[in-house]
């Protein structure tokens, strides 16, 4: 069935299958990571908020421990609750107002710092009674109903040092509102003489857990260390499926953590739990797993829409796409089919569309431009190759010639006993013979030298007392290749432009170096040197060979063509180009040509070579 399909249909489906499953298997991962993510950033920050709940409760059960703490230390109210017998059936503090007075004076004393929040209660071990309260509602108590509260025989013979108290009704209040407190016995190191007990109001739990931590729905729950149930922030309804075996079974283990709790007919809730520090108590936060989720449910249908708008616009974009791809390849193919083998050509009408694909065509044809202009071009090339063998054979003859007439010359001069004449003949002998070997293009550096060294023997005997040379070639350097003739032509420079115009002394070094990674080759003279346009246009065309050395053959070539010369015939013999030129096609990119002016007046060219084995 697949195979029944249109071409474009067939491109369409397999990249849209694939392009489903690559933005499917994407997304999922995406998914599944940002999920992972998110759902433990979630559970970090509501970690943090039950931390700051415990860190909150802790801190205001440190200030009602610290204030209990005072109270004890407080050697006034430690010597009143001393001096206190059991003679009288009356409120010891009733009946001495100045005593009590002075006592409330203290206690408002440890108050100084911050407001009283509470309540704090003076009861010593026979019953009689001191508060001092931010509220009006005290309850007005003598000995006797002290004496029957179950709480005071507890308090006043408890062993511990401090005990706080869950949340319980104010025995000392007319509204019986709830509170927290601490009682701590007033003791010495012998007798109990009393106990003072600090009593919060449960508003102030609620402060904490409602406005400081901007609970939304406020459900903490504070247990202890058995389990049981505190207080509750609860509603009564959620509250009620709490019962006590859930309680005992909660995983409450180590300082903080969370865990999932499943209660019937509310679904699964999400509950955060942190110990206490200053007592065996835990505070819980509890928050259903939806509510808890819900950013994940919300990134997870953002994630499923941008899916399915992403897809169905890269399904729209792919049909279009697949559509104009396939359009030019059918003009393409009847383009194809309809090549001129003879003229090289592709039909034009088929060839009018910037598309792409159907520029294939345009380019092939370029090709055929292409093929056709070289084509043109190695037939010029054949033609340049054959006439610069003839002049090759032509340029043979004279130096042969030249060479078998040094020879009888040399032989003349020695038989005549002038050594000078043999010692210039057999110079320009071996010069020749050196230039006549043109079954080697290549030579070395070594070479070279000597061709140079028999080049400036003619010139020191022909300016004789005029031309100081100095030789300082590096012994290393002569096994490196190099092409025929590249140096003789530099130091003839000197000599036809670098020299004339000025006054003997003329001077010229020749130096040669190498070290592991490159030699250099430098030719300096000290002769009138090359102005600041002739030195930049010089170093443009060196640049220029660089980048196409063979110009300057295609030049030689076509100028010895016209003029049926040969190119060493002309002029003064083989240029500066030439030999860069020659340089640049030898080496490459692993040599560098440089000239500049020398130090003192003069011109100084440098080559430079990259060592490759």
């Amino acid at each position: 069935m697949f195979g029944s399909f249109s071409y474009q249909t067939k491109i369409f489906l397999t990249l849209a299958a694939f392009l489903f499953a690559m933005l499917t298997i994407i997304n999922v991962i995406n998914y599944y990571r940002n999920e992972s993510l998110i759902e433990n950033d979630l559970a970090q920050n509501k970690q943090q908020t039950t931390i700051k709940l415990q860190e909150q409760v802790d801190d205001m059960l440190k200030e009602m421990d610290k204030l209990s703490i005072s109270v004890n230390a407080s050697d006034s109210i430690m010597d009143v609750m001393k001096s206190i017998t059991s003679d009288s059936d009356q409120n010891y503090f009733t009946e001495h107002p100045a005593i009590s007075a002075e006592l409330q004076n203290s206690l408002l004393s440890f108050t100084s710092l911050q407001s009283l929040k509470g309540r704090i209660s003076l009861v010593s071990r026979f019953g009689d009674y001191l508060s001092l309260s931010n509220r009006m509602d005290v309850i007005k108590v003598d000995k006797s109903h002290v004496r029957l509260m179950p709480t005071f025989g507890q308090y006043i013979g408890m062993e511990d040092y401090k005990r706080f108290l869950p949340p319980h009704p104010d025995p000392w209040s007319l509204s019986g509102d709830s509170v927290v407190s601490i009682v701590r016995p007033l003791r010495d190191n012998y007798n109990v003489y009393g106990y003072v007990e600090i009593s919060y109001s449960v508003k102030e739990l609620e402060k904490i857990f409602f406005f400081r931590n901007d609970l939304t729905s406020g459900n903490v729950i504070i247990l202890d260390a058995n389990r049981n149930l505190l207080f509750s922030s609860l509603s009564q309804q959620f509250e009620g499926k709490i019962d006590a075996n859930r309680l005992v079974n909660m995983p409450l283990v180590g300082e903080f953590g969370h865990f999932q709790l499943k209660l019937p007919g509310t679904g699964s809730q999400m509950v955060f739990y942190s110990g206490l520090s200053i007592t065996d108590w835990n505070i819980l936060l509890v928050e259903d797993l939806s509510t808890f989720r819900r950013p994940i449910t919300y990134m997870r249908n953002s994630s499923i829409t941008i899916f399915l708008a992403v897809l169905a616009v890269l399904m729209l974009l792919l049909y279009y796409y697949t559509n104009r791809v396939t359009r030019p390849l059918r003009k393409l193919k009847d383009s194809l089919a309809n090549v001129d083998l003879v003229k090289l050509e592709l039909l034009p009408a088929r060839l009018r569309t910037r598309n792409e694909i159907t520029l294939l065509g345009v380019a092939f044809q370029e090709l055929l431009d292409e093929l056709k202009i070289s084509m043109r071009q190695t037939e010029k090339s054949n033609q340049r190759a054959l006439v610069a063998q003839m002049n090759a054979l032509q340029a043979q003859v004279n130096p042969h010639f030249l060479h078998n007439t040094l020879t009888v010359i040399a032989a003349f001069g020695n038989s005549s006993g002038n050594r000078k004449v043999e010692e210039l003949c057999i110079a320009l002998s071996d010069m020749l013979r050196y230039t006549m070997k043109f079954n080697r293009k290549d030579s070395t550096v070594g070479a070279e030298i000597e061709h140079v060294e028999q080049y400036l023997t003619l010139m020191q005997s022909k300016y004789e007392g005029f031309v100081e040379i100095e030789m300082d070639v590096d012994p290393a350097v002569k096994p490196i290749p190099l092409p025929r003739l590249s140096l003789q032509p530099l130091v003839e420079n000197a000599f036809q432009h670098g020299f004339l115009g000025i006054d003997p002394p003329w001077k010229l070094s020749v130096r040669a170096s190498v070290n592991e990674e490159e030699w250099s080759l430098a030719i300096a003279d000290n002769g009138v040197g090359m102005s600041p346009e002739l030195l930049t246009r010089v170093r443009r065309q060196i640049d220029e060979l660089r980048i196409d050395p063979g110009a300057e053959t295609e030049r030689l070539a076509e100028e010895s063509a016209e003029e049926n010369l040969s190119p060493i015939g002309q002029g003064n013999g083989i240029g500066l180009t030439n030999v860069v030129a020659r340089l640049y096609l030898f080496y490459g990119e692993a040599i560098a040509v440089q000239m500049d002016h020398r130090p003192g007046g003069g011109t100084v060219i440098t080559i430079t070579g990259r060592r490759t084995g």
